[in-house]
């Protein structure tokens, strides 16, 4: 696919967002294991005492904003990470889906084009000019045809 102004290459494109597709795979599991090992925590392994509280986002009874603590944290982060994979995943399908499209209106657009000039790879003669003539053409000085 191109223009005057820019050229996207279709395979580098396609390469790109296959590549997309497998790091999302292999980024799957990892994350899947950091987000089990996050939910085996439970907020009475922060304890009872200020720190605790802190973390846990208790900061509220010492008179500071409550937050959401470590716990809200993580759950946002790891929100976060599950959201950019699956955008990722998604972005890598609409990709592929972009150079098929492309692939298939290139294809439609050479079989239209090749239905205009007839297969023979020139373009077609007026009627009543045989093969080779050059009558009417800008070759026999006709510079309007």
């Amino acid at each position: 696919m191109s223009s005057g102004s820019f050229r996207i290459d279709l395979v580098e494109v396609e390469a790109a967002a296959r590549r997309i597709q497998a790091l999302v795979r292999e980024l799957e599991p990892h994350a899947a294991r950091v987000e089990a090992a996050v939910r085996q925590v439970s907020p009475a392994s922060y304890g009872t005492d200020q720190v605790g509280a802190a973390l846990l986002g208790g900061a509220q009874a010492a008179g500071g904003p409550w937050t959401g603590g470590l716990i809200g944290h993580q759950g946002r982060a790891l929100q976060g990470m599950r959201r950019y994979l699956w955008n990722s995943g998604r972005m890598a399908e609409n990709l592929l889906l972009m150079c098929r499209h492309y692939r298939e209106a290139d294809g439609s657009h050479a079989a239209a084009l090749q239905a205009v000039i007839g297969g023979s790879g020139e373009p077609p003669r007026p009627a009543g000019f045989p093969a080779g003539s050059t009558a009417g053409t800008a070759a026999a000085g006709n510079a309007d045809f």
